[in-house]
């Protein structure tokens, strides 16, 4: 990949992360042209909580799972 495919594709990417709400971005006053982009805390909360609530589900399931495995054999 060329060096300016690379540069569309992340351009593309970081465009489709800050609709999304993930990242802000900011110039700075030195330089119009250049983008500072940092994560935004609010939805990676709400990522962890997700992803909680999603260990404590698959968790609570296999553990149902093994017992009922383990009461068969």
């Amino acid at each position: 990949m060329s060096g300016s495919a690379a540069a569309l594709d992340l351009t593309r990417h970081l465009k489709a992360l800050r609709r999304s709400g993930l990242v802000e971005d900011s110039h700075p006053e030195f330089d119009a042209r250049v983008r500072i982009y940092a994560l935004r805390g609010a939805p990676m909360i709400e990522l962890l909580r997700w992803l909680e609530e999603t260990e404590r589900m698959w968790s609570e399931q296999l553990t149902a799972f093994k017992a009922h495995v383990e009461k068969e054999v």
